[in-house]
């Protein structure tokens, strides 16, 4: 592992000072009084060009090298750069490159070097190709010896007008910074660089091994710790050429072999294009694990990665998307309807301000009947006594969070809490904030930009119209309000599921199914936004085969279906949403594995499972990595189903309850797998979603080529491993 810079030489020798006088400011800060200084540090800096500790020159034979050699040393030892090694390759018996099999030797000389240069920098050192030296055909050759991959490709121009003083300098005036009204002359450029070619990836590929390829006197160093050695390199063939050409030749079949290896191996298909990079780049993707490092800055840069990922969210209700702080923006847009009602109000809300500060709010969280601050008072419509109580704590949101959170504010204490316990976290939001348009756009307004800044492209929002009646809409105005501001502030593809209520009465459920009927027979964007249904509730309190009749004329018009089953009772009811309802995808379904034959069923028909990690362990418990007391607690069985070639998606459920968003999701998913879950599989549970989506062919494929493209991107970019 080391600092290489390899370049060929001509007869100006000033090329290599002007070089280091750049990559090693320290040796001698050439450039100082250069007007672009900064600019010059900057461009080291985005290439992270360090020090160089090595330099390869290659040259050609005959009395100008000899002078320029001579000179170079000259400046080396007046510098004092003992700590550099200097290594000249004189490639002997050519003067000029007058022929074209002296212009293939001198080919050959510059690949071997490369490629010793490259052996020497990797893994993890840096090797850097000069594209100036000697003649335009030796850059050429340069170039196409960037084959072995460089950090960066460097050249020096020269301005025209400066140019014949600067030829009059001497040895001296290299050893200190250009004079000032020379500082411009001559300036370092990076005009590219260079990823290893693919082909360095299927070495067992190689006609031979391309070290076999090298001469003899650059297989190995004779007295390494010397400063300056000169190599008589006499090239008669060029087998490490010749090589490479038989290489490049069988090259075409090599990518698609080595895909298809992988797509074969696998029990299901990620992004087509993650096929076409690079091996190595593929095995990083297998090995860098998500959810396991504990580290703040660790957790922080996988989060970040994860943000930057498209997705789409199949199982978000609308209901329970709010954070602490949200919710009280949703309640400042009833500030002034607030106003109309003060002097009602006021009494109420100075006994509720007394109590605030005379008592401990810690306590009152198991206590507190949020459900009784809906009508408090007589001729006070809903949600306008909920807002004006959440507008207590404007400025104090935490008091409300801890009211709210109490002891499950601590991550230790939020698993395992059971179903009603983590509904209940929820009464101050969904039916008791949205009962009037001004709240329900600014929650479906907050809910679709916060998808965009997660880069969510495909948004499901489910919700239960008839819930947010009780102020003044119709079930259908709900509908036309949710529609109308997800349209404008949402993903460019959002969709809308209507939800029917196990545990309330039957005839209530006929009517959520009526509502989608009457809707989806219209044209207009209700009618468009509305493409599927969602049977949610306790499972327990109606089982899918009672429903079934209920649910026919929803099947008639071919919408689509997806049941919460298997959540917290067992396969039985997973079974029934299959094979009553003709669920396409199902909420939850952690009981699936209860039923083998119904799993391999979920495989072949290609049934997608909405998990969502952080509502599931919080509600039912599994063992999480980062909480030590869940160590006794069930796996997660999110990978066992993926390795199995289940189409498992991710989702965020209620993820203002759950206190998660689009993106921590997927590293919830990664601290729930044991050994954690593998960018690859983080990839492929991406496309699962996409996949998943309740949307009409064409849009779904389109879906999934920008997803691709934004994850090549995001790749091209790198991330820590």
């Amino acid at each position: 592992m080391a600092r290489v810079l390899i370049t060929t030489l001509g007869r100006n020798w000033e090329i290599v000072p002007e070089i280091l006088g750049w990559t090693n400011p320290d040796l001698v800060d050439f450039y100082r009084h250069h007007p672009h200084r900064q600019a010059l540090d900057d461009l080291r800096a985005a290439y992270g060009i360090e020090p160089v500790e090595r330099v390869w020159i290659i040259t050609t034979d005959g009395p100008d090298i000899d002078t320029a050699l001579h000179q170079l040393r000259v400046w080396r030892d007046a510098v004092r750069a003992d700590a550099i090694r200097f290594r000249v390759v004189r490639v002997s018996g050519i003067e000029d490159l007058s022929s074209l099999a002296e212009c293939r030797r001198m080919r050959e000389a510059i690949h071997q070097v490369v490629f010793r240069g490259f052996m020497e920098a990797k893994p993890e050192g840096m090797l850097v190709l000069s594209l100036t030296g000697g003649r335009k055909t030796m850059s050429s050759d340069m170039q196409a010896a960037a084959f072995f991959g460089c950090r960066a490709l460097i050249h020096i121009v020269g301005r025209d007008d400066k140019l014949v003083k600067f030829k009059q300098l001497d040895v001296q005036d290299f050893c200190r910074p250009l004079a000032s009204y020379l500082a411009d002359a001559v300036t370092p450029v990076v005009v590219g660089r260079h990823a290893r070619s693919p082909l360095m990836d299927y070495p067992e590929s190689l006609p031979r091994p391309l070290e076999m390829c090298v001469h003899k006197a650059l297989q190995s160093e004779a007295m390494a710790d010397a400063s300056w050695i000169i190599y008589r390199l006499c090239v008669d063939q060029t087998p490490l050429l010749d090589t490479l050409e038989d290489w490049f030749k069988t090259a075409s079949n090599l990518a698609a072999n080595h895909a298809s290896r992988i797509i074969q191996q696998e029990t299901s298909a990620n992004f087509l294009a993650l096929y076409s990079l690079p091996p190595r780049e593929i095995q990083r993707l297998k090995e860098t694990k998500l959810g396991v490092a504990l580290g703040h800055h660790r957790v922080r840069s996988e989060l970040e990665l994860l943000r930057r990922l498209p997705k789409a969210e199949l199982h978000c209700h609308l209901g329970g998307a709010l954070t602490v702080e949200e919710i009280l923006d949703v309640a400042r847009a009833l500030e002034e309807k607030i106003k109309k009602y003060q002097a009602i109000l006021q009494p109420w809300l100075d006994q509720w301000k007394s109590r605030l500060e005379t008592e401990d709010v810690a306590l009152w969280g198991h206590a507190m009947d949020w459900k009784a601050l809906r009508r408090p008072l007589a001729g006070v419509p809903e949600p306008i006594p909920v807002a004006a109580f959440i507008l207590l704590f404007q400025s104090c949101p935490h008091v409300l969070e801890e009211m709210i959170y109490g002891p499950y504010l601590k991550e230790e204490n939020f698993v395992g809490i059971g179903f009603n316990a983590y509904e209940r976290l929820g009464d101050l939001q969904g039916s008791a904030l949205l009962q009037c348009e001004e709240t329900l756009r600014a929650a479906c307004r907050i809910l679709g930009l916060k998808a965009r800044d997660h880069h969510v492209l495909h948004l499901e929002v489910r919700c239960s119209p008839h819930n947010y009646t009780r102020g003044s809409l119709n079930p259908r105005r709900v509908v036309e309000i949710i529609a109308d501001e997800l349209a404008m502030h949402g993903p460019e593809s959002t969709i809308l599921l209507l939800i029917g209520s196990r545990h309330k009465k039957l005839e209530e459920l006929r009517d959520s199914v009526a509502l989608a009927e009457e809707l989806i027979k219209e044209n207009g964007r209700a009618s468009h936004m509305l493409v599927g249904f969602d049977l949610a509730g306790d499972e327990k309190a109606l089982e899918a085969v009672k429903v079934r009749e209920t649910f026919l004329p929803l099947m008639e018009r071919c919408l689509h279906a997806t049941i919460h089953a298997g959540e917290i009772a067992d396969a039985s009811s997973i079974w029934q949403a299959v094979y009553h309802l003709n669920a396409e995808r199902i909420g939850h379904g952690l009981t699936l594995q209860q039923n083998p034959d119904l799993l391999e069923r979920f495989r072949d028909r290609r049934i997608a499972v909405e998990m969502c990690p952080s509502s599931n362990y919080q509600i039912l418990g599994f063992r999480d990595a980062h909480v030590p007391g869940s160590a006794s607690l069930s796996v997660y069985p999110l990978f066992d189903y993926l390795q199995k070639g289940l189409r498992v998606t991710v989702n965020t459920d209620n993820p203002g309850i759950s206190r998660t968003d689009f993106s921590k999701e997927y590293h919830r998913a990664g601290r729930l797998t044991p050994n954690g879950l593998s960018l690859w599989d983080v990839l492929l549970l991406i496309r699962n979603g996409f996949k998943a989506a309740f949307t009409e062919a064409p849009r779904r494929h389109n879906l999934l080529r920008k997803a691709e493209n934004m994850i090549l991107q995001v790749l091209e970019r790198g991330f820590d491993s």
